[in-house]
Formats: C-alpha cells, sequence, structure tokens
C-alpha cells in the first residue's frame, strides 16, 4: 500500500511538473505575442495564434481579458468568429454576411456592423475561449510568481529524490547482513549501541528489505549497519590470512 502511495505521488509530482511547464510556456507564449501586439505583430505556430482580448465588443460570447485560440482557415462562414488586423489593430467580430467583396463582420455587442473585410488581412478562426485568462497570463507572467513556481517545484523534487536515494542506500547496506551478523555485532564492546526497541526496528527493517520493501535507516541504525559490514569483512580477510598461512606451512 505504502509503494502504491509513493507511486502515485511520484506520478502527481511528475504530472505537476511538466503541467506547470507547459503552463508557463504557453502563458510565456501569450506574453510575448503581447509584445509583439504593440509592434502590430503576432505570433503563429503550426497555424494557431493566441490573443489577449482587450474590450467587450463581442460581449457575452467573449468578454475582456479572455483569451482566445484563433486558427487559419482557407475558408471562413456566417457566424464564425474571426480575428483580423486593420491598421494598427487586432479585431475579433462575428462574421453576420459574406459577399462578392468579402465578409461583412459585426461585435455581438456593438450596434453598427464594420466595414467588409477582405480574406488577406484575417489571422484566423476563433476556435477556444479561455474564460478571464488574461488576468491568470498577467500574474503568471509576474516575476516572483514563475520564482516561486520553480522553487516550489524544484525543492518538491529535491525532498522526493532525497528520499529515494536514502531508501536505495538502506536497501544496498541491509543486502550485505542478516539477523546472525546483527546478532554478533551486539556481542562487541565497539559496536555502537542500541536499546532492545531500536534493535527490534532494526531487524524489522531487514526483514522489510529483503522483501523488496522500501525503508530508510535512522543514524544509529546506519551505524551499526556499517559496523557490523565491518566486522564481516574482517571476517572475511581472516579466513584469508588463515588460508594462504595454512598453504605456506604445507609448502614448508
Amino acid at each position: 500500500m505504502k509503494r502504491v502511495i509513493k507511486k502515485g505521488f511520484k506520478l502527481l509530482l511528475d504530472f505537476l511538473t511538466y503541467a506547470s511547464i507547459a503552463l508557463l510556456l504557453f502563458v510565456a507564449f501569450i506574453k510575448v505575442n503581447t509584445i509583439l501586439k504593440k509592434d502590430n505583430k503576432y505570433l503563429s505556430l503550426f497555424g494557431y495564434s493566441v490573443f489577449n482580448v482587450a474590450t467587450g465588443s463581442m460581449a457575452p460570447t467573449i468578454n475582456q481579458n479572455d483569451i482566445i485560440v484563433v486558427k487559419t482557415e482557407k475558408k471562413y462562414n456566417t457566424d464564425d468568429i474571426i480575428t483580423y488586423k486593420k491598421d494598427m489593430d487586432f479585431i475579433t467580430h462575428r462574421i453576420i454576411d459574406i459577399n462578392d467583396n468579402g465578409y461583412v463582420t459585426k461585435g455581438d455587442a456593438n450596434n453598427s456592423i464594420d466595414g467588409t473585410i477582405k480574406n488577406d488581412i484575417i489571422i484566423g478562426k476563433v476556435v477556444k475561449v479561455l474564460v478571464q485568462a488574461g488576468i491568470w497570463q498577467k500574474i503568471l507572467t509576474t516575476p516572483s510568481v514563475v520564482i516561486m513556481i520553480f522553487v516550489t517545484l524544484l525543492l518538491f523534487d529535491l525532498a522526493f529524490s532525497y528520499k529515494g536515494r536514502q531508501e536505495n542506500i538502506a536497501k544496498e547496506k541491509l543486502s550485505k547482513v542478516d539477523n546472525k551478523s546483527l546478532e554478533e555485532a551486539r556481542s562487541y564492546d565497539d559496536a555502537p549501541q542500541l536499546s532492545d526497541e531500536e534493535i527490534i526496528s532494526l531487524y524489522q527493517k531487514l526483514e522489510k528489505s529483503q522483501q523488496d520493501k522500501d525503508v530508510i535507516l535512522k543514524k544509529k541504525e546506519e551505524e551499526f549497519i556499517n559496523y557490523t559490514i565491518r566486522l564481516d569483512l574482517n571476517e572475511i580477510q581472516r579466513e584469508i590470512d588463515s588460508k594462504m598461512n595454512g598453504d605456506n606451512k604445507n609448502d614448508n
């Protein structure tokens, strides 16, 4: 159950990270587009453009501070809402009629119609309205907010990665000992001292590790495990030395 929760948390963290990055990239796209609009330019990516609505001429269908996604089309029909560029302005209005001279448009909230619009000044058709997203765009492009989002995600990721590293270290060290070697280590006077509760906890963690479950060692537990590993290594070295001495005697 714990592993399922851990995996779910990791997936959630990954999702939030990628979602935040995608959101910030989208907001950056809108921000750049807003800056370009001041120079009478706009960004287009794969035929899509994004605009922040500055007026309420299309209310209640599209309101001020909404963000619209506009897609370039080969042809447009009556009742389509289009964005077009006229002089120094970007205008988003509805097509109410089509004639030989072009498209006749009008804002839903306006009393008068626009002039006839030629196809060559049309940027595209509104395919998505993000309600009041312009307000969030202003908030999320504030430098302090951007920094806060990245720092928060970074801290979460570092904390989770640190916990994972600690679990891997514990699992690796516990794989080098067993109950017998731990019990033997307790018999030495210079061994790190653990209370009965602490040694029971260590045995339980050893058992969990053998079952491929995640555990984290406390500082005193890790010191005791390190001591036990050193004892095992010393024992191996003594056996090697003993065998070598025995072979030397036989040679003599």
